[in-house]
Protein backbone atom coordinates (compact mmCIF):
# COMPACT_ATOMS: atom_id res chain seq x y z
CA UNK A 1 0.00 0.00 0.00
CA UNK A 2 1.34 3.33 -1.09
CA UNK A 3 2.23 6.03 1.74
CA UNK A 4 -1.47 7.40 2.51
CA UNK A 5 -1.54 10.84 2.61
CA UNK A 6 -5.35 11.92 2.37
CA UNK A 7 -8.27 10.45 4.34
CA UNK A 8 -11.74 10.96 3.39
CA UNK A 9 -14.41 9.98 5.85
CA UNK A 10 -17.87 9.23 5.91
CA UNK A 11 -19.97 10.08 8.58
CA UNK A 12 -22.69 8.84 9.63
CA UNK A 13 -22.89 4.97 10.02
CA UNK A 14 -18.88 5.71 9.48
CA UNK A 15 -17.38 8.50 11.94
CA UNK A 16 -20.39 8.86 13.75
CA UNK A 17 -21.89 6.88 16.67
CA UNK A 18 -25.71 6.17 17.10
CA UNK A 19 -26.02 9.16 18.92
CA UNK A 20 -24.18 11.25 15.97
CA UNK A 21 -21.09 11.67 18.17
CA UNK A 22 -17.40 11.62 17.63
CA UNK A 23 -15.70 9.93 20.49
CA UNK A 24 -12.75 11.52 21.96
CA UNK A 25 -10.57 8.36 20.91
CA UNK A 26 -11.16 8.85 16.88
CA UNK A 27 -10.87 12.74 17.15
CA UNK A 28 -7.83 12.31 18.77
CA UNK A 29 -6.49 9.91 16.48
CA UNK A 30 -7.70 12.27 13.33
CA UNK A 31 -5.98 15.02 15.22
CA UNK A 32 -2.79 12.98 15.28
CA UNK A 33 -3.23 12.50 11.53
CA UNK A 34 -3.53 15.93 10.54
CA UNK A 35 -0.54 16.68 12.52
CA UNK A 36 1.34 14.52 10.77
CA UNK A 37 0.08 16.29 7.47
CA UNK A 38 -2.36 13.71 6.26
CA UNK A 39 -5.35 15.89 4.56
CA UNK A 40 -8.38 14.57 6.84
CA UNK A 41 -11.79 15.75 5.60
CA UNK A 42 -15.30 14.27 5.52
CA UNK A 43 -16.94 13.49 2.70
CA UNK A 44 -20.67 13.07 2.95
CA UNK A 45 -24.03 13.39 1.80
CA UNK A 46 -25.25 16.29 4.14
CA UNK A 47 -25.33 20.01 2.76
CA UNK A 48 -22.26 22.42 4.15
CA UNK A 49 -24.83 23.28 7.09
CA UNK A 50 -25.74 20.07 7.97
CA UNK A 51 -21.87 19.60 8.97
CA UNK A 52 -22.15 19.32 13.11
CA UNK A 53 -20.44 20.66 15.81
CA UNK A 54 -19.05 17.01 16.37
CA UNK A 55 -17.02 17.75 13.37
CA UNK A 56 -16.12 21.50 12.88
CA UNK A 57 -14.48 20.57 16.09
CA UNK A 58 -11.50 18.23 15.15
CA UNK A 59 -8.80 20.84 14.93
CA UNK A 60 -6.92 20.73 11.27
CA UNK A 61 -9.72 19.89 9.32
CA UNK A 62 -8.74 22.18 5.87
CA UNK A 63 -12.00 20.77 3.29
CA UNK A 64 -15.00 19.38 3.12
CA UNK A 65 -16.84 17.50 -0.13
CA UNK A 66 -20.56 17.90 0.83
CA UNK A 67 -23.73 16.63 -0.93
CA UNK A 68 -22.37 13.54 -2.19
CA UNK A 69 -19.86 16.06 -4.21
CA UNK A 70 -21.74 18.54 -5.28
CA UNK A 71 -19.94 21.06 -3.57
CA UNK A 72 -16.05 21.29 -2.13
CA UNK A 73 -15.34 23.95 0.59
CA UNK A 74 -12.99 25.54 2.48
CA UNK A 75 -13.28 24.43 6.15
CA UNK A 76 -12.42 28.24 7.78
CA UNK A 77 -14.17 30.34 5.30
CA UNK A 78 -17.53 28.07 3.51
CA UNK A 79 -15.92 29.55 0.13
CA UNK A 80 -16.62 27.09 -2.76
CA UNK A 81 -13.65 25.75 -4.72
CA UNK A 82 -15.55 23.28 -6.76
CA UNK A 83 -19.43 22.61 -7.37
CA UNK A 84 -21.27 19.97 -9.57
CA UNK A 85 -25.02 20.74 -9.74
CA UNK A 86 -28.05 19.86 -11.86
CA UNK A 87 -29.02 22.08 -13.76
CA UNK A 88 -31.90 24.46 -13.44
CA UNK A 89 -33.99 22.14 -16.11
CA UNK A 90 -33.42 19.21 -14.05
CA UNK A 91 -33.48 20.65 -10.71
CA UNK A 92 -37.60 21.20 -12.00
CA UNK A 93 -38.25 17.94 -13.32
CA UNK A 94 -37.46 16.32 -10.55
CA UNK A 95 -39.07 18.34 -8.54
CA UNK A 96 -42.32 17.55 -9.81
CA UNK A 97 -41.40 13.86 -9.90
CA UNK A 98 -41.10 14.21 -6.32
CA UNK A 99 -44.03 16.24 -5.77
CA UNK A 100 -45.82 13.20 -7.51
CA UNK A 101 -44.43 11.04 -5.07
CA UNK A 102 -46.40 11.64 -2.18
CA UNK A 103 -45.16 8.42 -0.29
CA UNK A 104 -42.08 10.39 0.68
CA UNK A 105 -40.80 13.94 1.30
CA UNK A 106 -38.46 15.74 -1.09
CA UNK A 107 -36.03 18.38 0.05
CA UNK A 108 -33.43 20.40 -2.31
CA UNK A 109 -29.79 21.11 -0.95
CA UNK A 110 -28.99 24.57 -2.44
CA UNK A 111 -25.60 26.78 -2.25
CA UNK A 112 -24.87 24.32 1.40
CA UNK A 113 -28.26 24.58 2.66
CA UNK A 114 -31.15 22.39 2.97
CA UNK A 115 -34.89 23.48 1.53
CA UNK A 116 -37.83 21.68 2.59
CA UNK A 117 -41.72 23.21 1.35
CA UNK A 118 -43.62 24.50 4.58
CA UNK A 119 -46.61 23.75 3.17
CA UNK A 120 -46.49 19.69 3.32
CA UNK A 121 -43.15 19.03 4.86
CA UNK A 122 -43.89 16.42 7.63
CA UNK A 123 -41.29 14.80 9.89
CA UNK A 124 -40.80 10.82 8.63
CA UNK A 125 -41.99 8.24 11.39
CA UNK A 126 -39.13 5.66 10.60
CA UNK A 127 -38.11 2.82 13.11
CA UNK A 128 -34.28 3.43 11.41
CA UNK A 129 -34.59 7.23 12.77
CA UNK A 130 -33.45 7.53 16.05
CA UNK A 131 -33.76 10.84 17.97
CA UNK A 132 -30.11 12.49 17.22
CA UNK A 133 -31.25 11.63 13.59
CA UNK A 134 -34.57 13.45 14.16
CA UNK A 135 -33.04 16.41 16.45
CA UNK A 136 -30.37 17.25 13.68
CA UNK A 137 -33.36 17.35 10.81
CA UNK A 138 -35.34 19.09 12.49
CA UNK A 139 -32.08 21.85 12.69
CA UNK A 140 -31.27 22.07 9.64
CA UNK A 141 -33.78 22.43 7.12
CA UNK A 142 -34.85 25.85 5.88
CA UNK A 143 -39.09 25.83 5.16
CA UNK A 144 -40.13 27.85 2.04
CA UNK A 145 -43.69 28.51 1.68
CA UNK A 146 -44.33 27.34 -2.27
CA UNK A 147 -40.82 26.02 -2.74
CA UNK A 148 -40.94 24.97 -6.03
CA UNK A 149 -42.39 28.55 -7.03
CA UNK A 150 -38.99 29.67 -5.25
CA UNK A 151 -36.99 27.24 -7.32
CA UNK A 152 -38.11 28.28 -10.17
CA UNK A 153 -38.14 32.11 -9.75
CA UNK A 154 -34.97 31.50 -8.41
CA UNK A 155 -33.44 29.78 -11.81
CA UNK A 156 -32.06 27.36 -8.36
CA UNK A 157 -29.72 25.06 -9.43
CA UNK A 158 -29.60 22.06 -6.94
CA UNK A 159 -26.87 20.02 -5.48
CA UNK A 160 -29.07 17.23 -4.28
CA UNK A 161 -32.35 15.94 -4.23
CA UNK A 162 -33.14 13.87 -1.04
CA UNK A 163 -36.18 12.50 -0.45
CA UNK A 164 -37.27 10.39 2.90
CA UNK A 165 -39.78 7.55 3.65
CA UNK A 166 -41.82 5.66 6.04
CA UNK A 167 -41.08 2.19 4.95
CA UNK A 168 -38.20 0.95 2.84
CA UNK A 169 -41.02 -0.56 0.50
CA UNK A 170 -41.89 2.94 -0.65
CA UNK A 171 -38.62 4.00 -1.26
CA UNK A 172 -37.63 1.55 -3.71
CA UNK A 173 -40.83 1.36 -5.40
CA UNK A 174 -39.94 5.72 -6.03
CA UNK A 175 -36.53 4.74 -6.71
CA UNK A 176 -38.25 2.83 -9.53
CA UNK A 177 -39.73 5.83 -11.31
CA UNK A 178 -36.33 8.32 -11.24
CA UNK A 179 -34.69 5.15 -12.86
CA UNK A 180 -36.17 6.14 -15.98
CA UNK A 181 -34.64 9.97 -15.44
CA UNK A 182 -31.50 10.00 -17.69
CA UNK A 183 -27.78 11.47 -16.87
CA UNK A 184 -28.87 11.42 -12.65
CA UNK A 185 -27.03 9.84 -10.31
CA UNK A 186 -29.27 7.54 -7.73
CA UNK A 187 -28.26 6.33 -4.25
CA UNK A 188 -29.48 6.32 -0.93
CA UNK A 189 -27.63 6.23 2.98
CA UNK A 190 -30.16 4.29 4.91
CA UNK A 191 -33.29 2.23 4.49
CA UNK A 192 -35.60 5.41 4.61
CA UNK A 193 -33.79 7.59 2.35
CA UNK A 194 -32.73 8.22 -1.49
CA UNK A 195 -30.31 10.62 -2.69
CA UNK A 196 -30.25 12.12 -6.55
CA UNK A 197 -27.24 14.09 -8.01
CA UNK A 198 -26.20 14.16 -11.14
CA UNK A 199 -24.85 11.68 -13.11
CA UNK A 200 -21.42 13.09 -12.62
CA UNK A 201 -21.21 14.05 -9.26
CA UNK A 202 -20.30 11.63 -6.88
CA UNK A 203 -18.32 11.40 -3.31
CA UNK A 204 -15.84 9.40 -5.49
CA UNK A 205 -15.23 12.58 -8.30
CA UNK A 206 -15.60 14.83 -5.27
CA UNK A 207 -12.19 13.28 -3.13
CA UNK A 208 -10.85 12.86 -6.85
CA UNK A 209 -10.37 16.48 -7.49
CA UNK A 210 -9.80 17.52 -4.61
CA UNK A 211 -6.93 15.06 -4.63
CA UNK A 212 -5.86 17.03 -8.14
CA UNK A 213 -6.58 20.61 -6.30
CA UNK A 214 -3.68 19.54 -3.54
CA UNK A 215 -1.42 17.07 -5.65
CA UNK A 216 -1.74 14.16 -4.31
CA UNK A 217 -2.33 10.89 -6.40
CA UNK A 218 -5.28 8.56 -6.38
CA UNK A 219 -3.47 5.61 -4.36
CA UNK A 220 -2.59 8.03 -1.39
CA UNK A 221 -5.87 8.08 -0.57
CA UNK A 222 -7.96 5.99 2.26
CA UNK A 223 -11.74 6.44 2.37
CA UNK A 224 -13.73 4.92 4.81
CA UNK A 225 -17.75 4.35 4.47
CA UNK A 226 -20.57 2.30 5.48
CA UNK A 227 -23.56 2.42 2.94
CA UNK A 228 -23.95 2.86 -1.09
CA UNK A 229 -23.68 6.43 -1.55
CA UNK A 230 -20.09 5.88 -0.23
CA UNK A 231 -19.22 3.18 -3.16
CA UNK A 232 -17.66 5.80 -5.63
CA UNK A 233 -15.22 6.88 -3.27
CA UNK A 234 -14.29 3.10 -1.75
CA UNK A 235 -13.66 2.28 -5.81
CA UNK A 236 -12.40 4.94 -6.17
CA UNK A 237 -9.94 5.83 -3.10
CA UNK A 238 -6.47 3.76 -3.12
CA UNK A 239 -7.28 2.26 -0.10
CA UNK A 240 -10.89 1.35 0.85
CA UNK A 241 -11.99 1.18 4.44
CA UNK A 242 -15.56 -0.46 5.32
CA UNK A 243 -17.56 -0.19 8.95
CA UNK A 244 -18.01 -3.55 10.16
CA UNK A 245 -21.52 -2.11 10.46
CA UNK A 246 -21.98 -2.32 7.10
CA UNK A 247 -24.14 -4.20 4.50
CA UNK A 248 -22.42 -7.43 2.71
CA UNK A 249 -22.43 -5.29 -0.83
CA UNK A 250 -20.66 -2.64 0.65
CA UNK A 251 -17.95 -4.64 2.43
CA UNK A 252 -17.51 -6.22 -0.77
CA UNK A 253 -15.58 -3.39 -2.04
CA UNK A 254 -13.03 -3.19 0.89
CA UNK A 255 -9.30 -3.10 1.12
CA UNK A 256 -9.85 -3.75 4.84
CA UNK A 257 -13.15 -4.57 6.70
CA UNK A 258 -12.82 -2.36 10.04
CA UNK A 259 -14.78 -1.98 13.76
CA UNK A 260 -18.09 -0.87 14.12
CA UNK A 261 -19.15 2.87 14.19
CA UNK A 262 -20.07 1.92 17.98
CA UNK A 263 -16.48 0.15 18.28
CA UNK A 264 -13.85 3.82 17.25
CA UNK A 265 -13.63 1.88 13.59
CA UNK A 266 -12.51 4.51 12.07
CA UNK A 267 -9.89 5.19 14.73
CA UNK A 268 -8.99 1.28 14.38
CA UNK A 269 -7.77 1.65 10.88
CA UNK A 270 -6.26 4.92 10.57
CA UNK A 271 -4.14 3.55 13.69
CA UNK A 272 -3.69 0.16 12.20
CA UNK A 273 -2.82 1.62 8.54
CA UNK A 274 -1.26 5.47 9.10
CA UNK A 275 -0.19 6.12 12.53
CA UNK A 276 1.55 2.77 13.43
CA UNK A 277 3.00 2.10 9.91
CA UNK A 278 4.45 5.55 8.17
CA UNK A 279 5.63 6.96 11.60
CA UNK A 280 5.63 10.59 11.19
CA UNK A 281 6.03 13.43 8.23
Amino acid sequence: MKRIRMIALDLDGTVFDGDKKVTKHTQEILEEAIRRGIVVFPCTGRPWTGIPEEIRKIRGMKYAVTSNGARTVKFDTGETIRENCLSHRKTMELIDAAIASPEGVWEIYVDGKCYADADTYRIIQSPDINQAMLDYIRKTRNLVKNLRDWAEKEGVRTEKLHMMFERTDLRDRCMEKFQTFPDIDISYASTFNLEINDISCSKGRGILDLAEYLGIDRDEIMACGDSRNDWPMLRDAGFAVVMGNADEDTKKLADFVTKSNEEDGVAYAVEKFVLKTQGRG
